[in-house]
C-alpha cells in the first residue's frame, strides 16, 4: 500500500466519524428542541391548573356564601 493509499483510507475514517458526529449532534438537537417544547407545554399546564384552583376556590366561596345565607333565612 502505498502513501496515497494510506491517505485515502485515512480520509474515509475521518469522514465517518465526522457523519457519525454530525448524526448525534442532529438527535441531539432534536432531543433539545423536544425538551423546550415540553417545558414550554408543561408551564402552561401549570399556569391553567393554577387558574382553574383559583375559579375552583372562588366558586367554593361562593357556595358557602349561598349556604349561610340559606341557612339565615329559615
Amino acid at each position: 500500500m502505498n502513501d496515497r493509499d494510506e491517505l485515502f483510507l485515512d480520509f474515509k475514517g475521518i469522514k465517518s466519524v465526522q457523519n457519525a458526529f454530525e448524526d448525534s449532534m442532529k438527535r441531539l438537537e432534536k432531543s433539545i428542541a423536544e425538551s423546550v417544547t415540553n417545558k414550554q407545554k408543561l408551564e402552561t399546564i401549570k399556569d391553567d391548573m393554577l387558574n382553574a384552583n383559583k375559579k375552583f376556590n372562588e366558586a367554593k366561596e361562593c357556595l358557602e356564601n349561598l349556604k349561610l345565607k340559606l341557612r339565615s333565612s329559615k
